[in-house]
């Protein structure tokens, strides 16, 4: 290859991000924050009127004298941070009076990628772009409190020491983490390198322990050879080590004589725009387009790769989903619209993000994360809240495209009834084999007795009505057969491999 990882390092002068999508649930979060304070703010309304009816239950305060919009802001703060009553109930009263302004400046606008983060969760934002920590190597699902391992990165400690999808992590080093914070966990688990932690897991109901050795944690991609000629490339993110592993990745197939690729951009939700020049350019010749950028003046940027390109791949089959966000949905576009018939993208439409994000650091470590451009195709096409379409759209089964819905703590489903849990239930009792009539939502009799008989297996008790630590063991087990099955399972995988060797 005619390129070392010094060449690449240098051109990384920016940290531009086409950053991982907020999910679902950090959407509804995020409404909901701000729902609490419009509620607060009509709450402060109402009291304002209920105190001018009934003056005498408050006391007059002096006008405050302002001459600028940022004085009165000053002012309201120095109030609040010095006068308020109940401030002295709040724990760093001054810095949440700063960050909840900020915020409310910030969310005031309605990007949900525009964002303020602390100096932890700015880290913490970093380091999942970058896997850049020293742990065990797993990717967790938060069922309301039961952390259930979803994958397993290869080549990490976890992988080594045999942890399953679909394990659910128990103890850590002995205390139960059942229904803990999901930050609180991850320092659990994580520490000093080649120190070992002691998670005991649970296994179809049984007690699995292992002792695992921490390491640093950089798995940001993975290749190997799926035959003679056949290579597979699966990017999770695009961090700050990404263009060098893909580097050494394509370097191996380019040694071993791959002439065809599968490259997996499923559940890859972006990440540094450098980043994804960089693997541009192992695929696109010098000079083809990248990525356009559109600034708020109107004027529009192009990013050309620099040509470092090894293999003439014969064909290129790319799988994606609706997690491919970003920097995937630019990668597919730059090598679908440079490389033409090549390339087959297969799977189910993209999440359409087509919004660029830089990061302002400040004295705190805190950062704003903002939008500063939509960008678009090297055609000139705009994915934004629109996607990709693939070639051949082919879908999983209904659990691994809708995934689980949660129950409240307490909360329990009857028989009769309608929820939308009751669809989680019916999609994971087909995956698992069970002869449900209907996928609906309604909780018909067939699916309770069906559902009788998955929990006949755990030797408990039998009375068909859904809770929270069911669907755990529901979600748990389907993650489990989906990992032993899934050379059967994972039809777009299987789709892929048909394409590939037309």
């Amino acid at each position: 290859m005619n390129v070392t990882r010094g060449n690449i390092m240098e051109e990384k002068k920016v940290r531009i991000h086409l950053e991982k999508h907020y999910w679902p649930d950090e959407i509804r979060a995020r409404r909901k924050r701000n729902l609490g304070r419009i509620l607060a703010l009509v709450g402060l309304v109402l009291t304002f009127v209920f105190g001018w009816v009934v003056g005498s239950t408050f006391a007059t305060g002096e006008p405050v004298e302002e001459t600028t919009d940022f004085a009165k802001l000053e002012a309201i703060y120095q109030i609040m941070s010095e006068d308020w009553y109940f401030g002295k109930d709040v724990l760093e009263l001054q810095t949440k009076l700063i960050d909840d302004a900020i915020n409310g400046m910030v969310d005031g606008g309605g990007d949900i990628h525009t964002s303020y983060l602390t100096s932890e969760e700015a880290k913490q934002f970093n380091d999942s772009l970058n896997m850049g920590f020293v742990g065990i190597g797993v990717q967790y699902y938060d069922s309301n409190g039961t952390y259930i391992i979803e994958r397993v990165f290869r080549g990490s400690p976890a992988e080594r020491a045999g942890v399953l999808p679909g394990d659910i992590i128990f103890k850590v080093n002995g205390a139960e983490v059942t229904g803990i914070g999901s930050d609180e966990l991850a320092a659990k688990v994580k520490g000093e390198n080649g120190s070992i932690v002691e998670i005991d897991f649970l296994r179809e109901g049984v007690t699995v322990s292992k002792k695992i050795t921490r390491a640093p944690i950089n798995n940001t991609a993975y290749g190997e050879m799926i035959d003679a000629e056949t290579a597979l490339l699966e990017i999770y993110t695009f961090g700050d080590t990404t263009g060098n592993e893909v580097m050494d990745i394509l370097d191996d197939f380019e040694t071993k004589g791959a002439k065809r690729l599968i490259l997996d951009l499923r559940d890859n939700g972006g990440g540094y725009l450098s980043t994804l020049e960089t693997i541009g350019s192992f695929f696109v010749e010098k000079g083809g387009i990248l990525i356009q950028q559109e600034f708020i003046n109107g004027t529009t940027d192009t990013s050309k790769s620099s040509g470092f390109v090894t293999v003439d791949w014969e064909k290129i089959v790319i799988l994606v989903n609706g997690n491919t966000a970003s920097a995937s949905e630019v990668l597919v576009a730059a090598l679908d619209e440079n490389l033409g018939e090549k390339v087959t993208v297969v799977g189910t439409l993209t999440y359409g993000k087509g919004t660029v994000q830089t990061q302002r650091p400040f004295s705190d470590q805190s950062i704003l994360k903002y939008t500063i451009a939509q960008w678009l195709t090297p055609s000139g096409k705009k994915i934004d809240g629109i996607g990709i379409t693939p070639d051949v759209v082919v879908e999983l089964p209904a659990i691994m495209e809708n995934g689980f819905e949660p129950l409240e703590e307490g909360e329990t489903i009857a028989p009769d009834s309608v929820h939308v849990a009751i669809v989680s239930l019916q999609e994971a009792l087909s995956f698992l084999g069970y002869d449900v009539d209907r996928q609906d939502g309604y909780y018909s009799p067939k699916s309770v007795e069906e559902f009788k008989k998955y929990q006949a297996t755990y030797g408990t008790t039998v009375d068909g009505v859904l809770t929270q630590e069911w669907i755990s063991r529901l979600h748990a087990d389907v993650a489990r057969v989906w990992h032993e099955e899934m050379d059967t399972r994972d039809t777009q995988m299987a789709k892929a491999v048909e394409l590939i060797h037309e």
